[in-house]
């Protein structure tokens, strides 16, 4: 089988080349999609006990009685967990958009330039 040129098809791909890739096979599952459906599963087992860990890393961090290297775990669970959801928040979002919006946001609205370095004489 020949493909042709696209000047002898004026312009257009020729038909006979696969531009779509390969298909996935019918009724097989690849091990990308076998890990994400065990790790899906994963995470709704554990979901429902999450916001009870946080209150009791929140119980332990505020207890007085708590030796003080407990609160100071129970603090840094909690401050590494924001992070990450904070870091997971913004990841997701679509870079090159937000970033022209904050650079329209942080020019400078009013500036001062000094003209001269001399001060005034009362």
């Amino acid at each position: 089988m020949v493909f042709k040129k696209r000047e002898e098809l004026g312009g257009m791909t020729d038909p006979n080349i696969n531009i779509g890739g390969r298909r996935p096979k019918d009724g097989k599952e690849t091990n990308r999609s076998l890990k994400e459906r065990e790790l899906l599963m994963l995470l709704r087992r554990i979901r429902p006990h999450v916001a009870d860990a946080i209150m009791q890393a929140a119980k332990i961090m505020k207890n007085e009685e708590a030796a003080h290297q407990n609160q100071l775990k129970a603090a840094t669970i909690l401050l590494d967990n924001y992070r990450r959801l904070t870091l997971d928040l913004y990841e997701s979002e679509d870079p090159d958009a937000e970033a022209t919006e904050v650079q329209a946001q942080n020019q400078p609205t009013f500036s001062l330039k000094m003209i001269s370095g001399d001060t005034p004489e009362e």
